[in-house]
This record gives structure tokens, C-alpha cells and sequence, in this order.
């Protein structure tokens, strides 16, 4: 019995003993083949694969720039986070994404703004992603509606509120061209025959509602919008008109 013990004991240690020299093994190698991967000189970026439907961003820009920070570099070694920021900071980039295709590419996935509207002088709106940003605009000229407030953190209030109004003056075949929210959280909406339609403060749907309701009544009335400069709505019954100069 003595002796079945002290095998099994053997066996054990010799077990364990093995065990042991194989972890030690793999881990020697493992930093072997680290230092191989992150050695000067080893698997050096050499492509760039730029990914995404582009409208606005250049690829050969966008390549340059990830050549400029990247080329030569240890792919193994690389952080993409720099790059993915830097890229960030082009106006258009809404959402960029690098990634490390073994031995030497770099894929880089980029997701470009996409304007609703435009926003104060110099910028536009994006509702996707309800940011404000600010790209040249010398050759942009969709037509979308202006939206202006203040300060940027408004955008997607104004904006929602915009939507707001364009279904309701769409069903009375109206156009709108512009939405404000001033200082003292007045909203103004012009239309596309120059018609300002001031519609005041008020939270949720209120503003909505002084709109609706002066819409029904140029119906009922045949109201000729034409012959108005600016429409003020905020009044509890009725609305007040001033008529263009001759």
C-alpha cells in the first residue's frame, strides 16, 4: 500500500513538473515571438485601404494623412487612436473607424456627415447624428432649411421643432425656408414667399398649435399670405398682420 502511494505521488510530481516546463516554454516563446513582432523594422505599414461611400472627403487626403502618421511604423505596435482622431477633425467625418489587416494594411472606415439643414452663417446640421459642423461651404448649395439660434447645444431642439412645422405647412401647401429661436427662446419661421411668421415662446407643442390654428383660419378666411410682411401668432384669439409696404 506504502509502495502504491509513493508511485502515485511520483506520477504527480512528474505530472507537475511537466506542466510547469511546458508553461515556461510557451511563455519564453510567446515573448520571443512579441519582440520578433514589435523589433525596428518588422511588419512596417505599407497600404491603406480607405473604406466608405464619399462625398465630401478625399480619399487621397485621407490617405495622406494616415501615410503621413502611420507609414513605416510597427503595425503591431501601432495605436489607431491617434489616427482615428486626427481624422475626426475633418469637418465632413461624422464617424471613423481604423483597423489593423495583418502583415502591413491599415483599413480605414469612415462615415461622412449627412446635412438636413443649415445652421446660423457657416454651419449645417446633422440629424443623424444631431451635431453641429462647420465645412466649407463655397461650393455646397443643397437647398435645405436654415435653422439659427444662439448657441449649437440648440440644434437639435430647433431642428425638431422645424420638422414640426414643415408637416403641418405642407399640408397646407406651404413652403418653409427658416426656422430661428432668438435669445428669449422666440421662434420665427419664414416662408418661401418672405411671409415671417412669429410664433413666440412656449414649451412642447405649443408653438405648433398657434401655427395650426392660423393655418385653419387662412383657410376659412382665403387669406392672401402675399400681402403680409411678418404674421404674429402669439395671441390667445386671433393673430396680427402687418401688410407689405407698396
Amino acid at each position: 500500500m506504502a509502495l502504491h502511494r509513493g508511485q502515485s505521488r511520483g506520477r504527480f510530481i512528474v505530472g507537475l513538473l511537466f506542466c510547469l516546463s511546458i508553461c515556461i516554454l510557451t511563455v519564453q516563446l510567446d515573448l520571443r515571438l512579441k519582440d520578433a513582432l514589435l523589433a525596428p523594422g518588422s511588419l512596417p505599414v505599407k497600404a491603406v485601404v480607405i473604406d466608405g461611400a464619399l462625398k465630401h472627403l478625399s480619399r487621397k487626403e485621407l490617405a495622406d494623412i494616415a501615410g503621413k502618421m502611420c507609414a513605416g511604423k510597427n503595425l503591431a505596435a501601432l495605436s489607431t487612436s491617434a489616427l482615428e482622431q486626427t481624422l475626426l477633425e475633418l469637418p465632413w467625418a461624422a464617424r471613423v473607424q481604423v483597423r489593423k489587416q495583418m502583415p502591413d494594411k491599415l483599413i480605414i472606415s469612415v462615415i461622412e456627415h449627412v446635412p438636413a439643414a443649415y445652421w446660423n452663417e457657416r454651419g449645417l446640421y446633422d440629424a443623424r447624428a444631431k451635431q453641429v459642423f462647420y465645412p466649407d461651404l463655397t461650393h455646397f448649395h443643397e437647398p435645405l432649411v436654415r435653422l439659427s439660434a444662439p448657441h449649437d447645444h440648440l440644434a437639435p431642439e430647433v431642428y425638431a421643432q422645424a420638422v414640426l412645422y414643415m408637416r403641418a405647412l405642407k399640408r397646407s401647401g406651404l413652403q418653409m425656408t427658416a426656422v430661428d429661436l432668438d435669445n428669449i427662446r422666440c421662434f420665427r419661421l419664414q416662408l418661401a414667399d418672405g411671409v415671417t411668421l412669429i410664433l413666440g415662446r412656449g414649451e412642447g407643442d405649443l408653438t405648433l398649435k398657434r401655427l395650426e390654428r392660423f393655418l385653419q383660419a387662412v383657410r376659412a378666411a382665403d387669406f392672401d399670405l402675399q400681402r403680409a410682411e411678418y404674421v404674429d401668432l402669439r395671441y390667445d384669439i386671433g393673430f396680427a398682420v402687418k401688410e407689405r409696404s407698396l
